[in-house]
């Protein structure tokens, strides 16, 4: 999902565990969670939604 454009994705109940989110645009996703977020691989160009922290694990 590396670039993808997810925001106005409905991402409830989604398992991300392990998916390349580098570059993509989350800033709509609904019912994006925070865990969903931290078992993903993103980077620096992930959009995020306001309110959620960038994991520490992601590249820079």
């Amino acid at each position: 999902m590396s670039g993808a454009d997810l925001s106005l994705a409905d991402l409830i109940g989604a398992d991300l565990r392990d998916a390349d989110l580098s570059g993509a645009d989350l800033t709509g996703a609904l019912f994006l969670t925070q865990p969903q977020l931290n078992s993903a691989r993103g980077d620096a160009a992930t959009r995020l939604p306001e309110g959620f922290e960038r994991p520490g694990h992601w590249t820079r």
